[in-house]
């Protein structure tokens, strides 16, 4: 995968930080390959003059000197580190990171199979300090993002735009048959005077399958699977026998450079014949944790980079782009709720007491731990350690029938594929209802979603999603924890859907699939009314006024115009789609049918039943009503940023008019009307530290649209370095980078088993003679024959996919 690009502006990116698959080749006096001559050249200039100089009588007492410096420094005096304004253009590129740390190792030997398949002992990961850091997407190269952006046109070849995306996996699983477990959820029903259907835990064997199917649609293309999985405090006298003898002599080992007295070196009077220090019983009770495991699951199996792992890379061959970037295993990751239940924290700087902070969390983890909510459970999927960018969320009981490609859900060109329900009656409403706060189903999160998103965004209804795997990213998951930090720490400690605390739960997946469309829609006007027409100086004047009469085509003697009508021009955005693929050596999609496309503007509202179908292809433009006194003061001029939340969030119908009219003015293809000059700059006045990572190009994440401050100067002051001169059109390219969508329909199914005769009838005959199916969704909603519906189910799942994955228990590459 092509590492993102990252910088922008004026200031080159080191190579630790620039894109992979661009590189300018144009000699120039700054470049690396001319530096490197010149020194060369004054070395051969200057040698005669030094070499009287290397003699052991004069480099001796240097040596020593420096030496002695070294030492004092260390450990007496540590030198300051130098501030941003001391070091030159170069030297901040190289300081500035766009990577980020890899995740952590546990401890202990977590490469180990389990001794008992139903239970793993683990010490959970701890999160990054601060929580969580915005990061890059995956941008294309600079000059193909131009091309695409302005003109709809690749311009790239495949060996620049790099290797096709690979995409992670997430499913969270729970044992409901698991006595431990039943004991543990009986008592917090008691405690919060609850009844969680029993159906909603019941293990059907669904896991195995589905995971068996995602992996075979989308064989080679899948990096990790993540497993979420329930965990139980740490019993020593119960659960020291999980770990083996080799992991307890490796901990002790460890226990004895911690020893504060002899009493921690005596031994641990427990029942377990296992026999460990006290210092280790400590240790084990208040850092472990022992999360339940699929009984299928070998652990030695999950990490292709181990020594035992049978992994190995699909070979590649240039003239076939299709295998490029294959991965013939995938990793299997586990994380424990215990390991994605956190908040939020600040920049280190912005806390006033960090212990305070640290006894938040916990308090609140008190709450919300252990969670039998799977809502909530979803709200914290973007903290999973490892998790790539972009992620296939899926339940255990949907699964994938069809060979797929990675664009089926995902590209950098088209971005996130969202399958919305296109029905009237199915849309979401922005409102809260007491009635819904305890819902069992999902309607009440729904809702309460939609009411989060309209506080930020206009209120309006928003569509459903169709019962598929979602895709979701986690630089929006990020973005939404941040933004809804408040709404989302509450709903998150609702240990179950039942609750009648705070305002209910939120549907998270759908939020983040709705709060995408709204960013893009959001950044699209921002490129378009700051960023173009305010510019540098943040003003809309004389020549915003003439740039709008321009547009409209508007001149002498058309001073009493009012209103104009625009109408949706043609666009052929979605019928280049595989060719563009094509051009760019990745797949094309092979079971989804595309009905709208991001770079085609903002997506059409759905329309009532019996309205005319045309209505969604022209509006009105009051200009008047959507520009204000601005529009008829000849002399009067309006900060880019209050225009923006005019037309944005308080009269949304104008900004939707106003992108059908910059989509049309762009032509068939592209976003052209949309963004700022070529040359357009803003130096950045910020005197602010620098920050240790690459900014993020991004708007305000606040919870709501009035609160938010849109300028230039404060937008960029926090996304671009101190100083910086942004190039303000490919920071827009940027910003819209990260919220692309695309909208297609897939042959889907969602059943709801409920006996035997109905079980068979689904798989006999409307799965097996309907190959055109590619998405199924199976329901545990059994009124009767429970075992004789399991068994039809998995002998069903096992004809489908017989082969085992390599993390599983008995898989033997005879199979392959």
């Amino acid at each position: 995968m092509t590492p993102p690009a990252v910088g922008y502006g004026n200031s080159e990116p080191s190579s630790s930080t620039r894109s992979s698959s661009y590189t300018d080749r144009s000699p120039s006096p700054s470049s690396p390959t001319y530096r490197r001559a010149h020194v060369a050249r004054r070395r051969l200039n200057m040698s005669s003059r030094v070499r009287h100089l290397l003699t052991p009588r004069i480099l001796t007492p240097l040596l020593l000197w420096s030496v002695s410096l070294w030492l004092v420094h260390r450990y007496l005096y540590a030198l300051p580190l130098p501030s941003w304004k001391t070091l030159s253009p170069e030297d901040t590129t190289v300081r500035v990171e766009s990577l980020f740390p890899p995740t952590p190792d546990r401890q202990g030997e977590d490469s180990l199979d389990s001794l008992d398949p139903r239970y793993r002992p683990f010490a959970p990961i701890p999160p990054p300090s601060p929580f969580p850091r915005l990061r890059p997407t995956r941008f294309l190269p600079k000059h193909c993002m131009e091309s695409w952006f302005m003109d709809g046109e690749i311009t790239c070849t495949p060996e620049e735009l790099g290797e096709e995306d690979t995409l992670d996996a997430t499913w969270l699983w729970v044992n409901g048959s698991d006595s431990r477990w039943a004991g543990e959820m009986a008592t917090w029903r008691k405690v919060h005077n609850v009844y969680s259907p029993e159906r909603h835990f019941r293990e059907q064997n669904e896991l195995k399958y589905s995971m068996r199917s995602v992996v075979k649609a989308l064989e080679g293309h899948i990096r990790t699977c993540h497993l979420i999985l329930y965990d139980y405090a740490f019993d020593v006298q119960r659960d020291v026998d999980l770990l083996p003898q080799s992991t307890i002599d490796l901990l002790e080992d460890e226990m004895k450079h911690h020893r504060a007295d002899r009493s921690s070196a005596e031994r641990y009077n427990g029942t377990s014949e296992t026999e460990i220090s006290n210092a280790l019983a400590s240790h084990l009770s208040e850092n472990w944790r022992v999360s339940q495991t699929p009984t299928w699951l070998d652990f030695s199996k999950l990490d292709p980079n181990s020594p035992d792992h049978p992994a190995e890379q699909s070979p590649h061959n240039e003239s076939e782009t299709q295998w490029r970037g294959e991965v013939k295993y995938p990793q299997l990751r586990y994380a424990a709720h215990s390991e994605i239940f956190h908040l939020p924290t600040r920049d280190r700087a912005d806390i006033d007491d960090a212990g305070e902070t640290e006894w938040r969390e916990k308090e609140w983890r008190k709450k919300a731990l252990p969670s039998y909510n799977s809502m909530a459970i979803e709200s914290r999927i973007g903290w999973l350690p490892g998790l790539a960018d972009v992620a296939l969320a899926l339940n255990d009981d949907f699964f994938i029938l069809r060979p797929h490609a990675v664009s089926d859900f995902h590209s950098p060109l088209y971005g996130n594929v969202v399958r919305f329900d296109w029905g009237w009656f199915q849309q979401v409403r922005p409102v809260l209802e007491e009635a819904r706060f305890n819902d069992a189903g999902e309607l009440g999160g729904l809702w309460h979603a939609n009411y989060l998103l309209s506080q930020r965004f206009p209120h309006r209804l928003r569509p459903y999603f169709a019962h598929a795997p979602k895709i979701i990213t986690r630089s929006l998951h990020h973005e939404a924890s941040i933004m809804f930090q408040e709404a989302l720490t509450i709903s998150g400690s609702r240990r179950f859907r039942e609750v009648k605390f705070g305002e209910g739960d939120v549907q998270m997946q759908w939020l983040l699939t709705a709060l995408r469309v709204e960013r893009w829609r959001e950044a699209l006007l921002w490129t378009w009314a700051v960023a173009n027409l305010g510019g540098a100086n943040g003003q809309w004047g004389d020549d915003s006024r003439a740039a709008i009469k321009n547009l409209f085509e508007l001149g002498k003697g058309d001073e009493d115009v009012v209103q104009i009508e625009v109408h949706r021009g043609e666009r052929k955005t979605l019928q280049s789609m595989k060719e563009t693929f094509g051009k760019a050596g990745w797949a094309a999609p092979k079971a989804t049918d595309f009905k709208f496309s991001s770079m085609d503007g903002h997506i059409p509202r759905i329309l009532k039943p019996g309205s005319n179908e045309n209505l969604n292809d022209w509006c009105n433009l009051d200009l008047q009503h959507c520009f204000g006194p601005f529009w008829d003061q000849t002399d009067a001029s309006i900060p880019a940023d209050e225009m923006f939340k005019r037309l944005t969030f308080q009269h949304p119908e104008c900004g939707d008019c106003m992108i059908m009219a910059l989509v049309t003015a762009s032509g068939p293809k592209g976003l052209s009307a949309f963004f700022p000059a070529e040359d357009a700059t803003f130096v950045n006045p910020s005197t602010n530290p620098s920050p240790s990572f690459v900014p993020v190009a991004h708007l305000p994440l606040t919870p709501t649209w009035q609160e938010a401050d849109f300028s230039m100067s404060r937008v960029l002051a926090t996304t671009s370095m101190p100083g910086e001169a942004v190039n303000l059109r490919e920071y827009t390219m940027h910003l819209l980078s990260r919220y692309q969508y695309s909208h297609g329909k897939s042959v889907s199914h969602f059943h709801m088993l409920k006996d035997p005769n109905h079980a068979l009838k689904v798989f006999n005959d409307m799965l097996d003679k309907n190959p055109k199916v590619s998405i199924l969704g199976l329901n545990d909603d059994i009124e009767r024959g429970y075992e004789e519906v399991r068994k039809i189910m998995n002998r069903w799942f096992e004809s489908r996919w017989p082969e085992k994955n390599v993390w599983e228990r008995g898989w033997s590459e005879d199979q392959e």
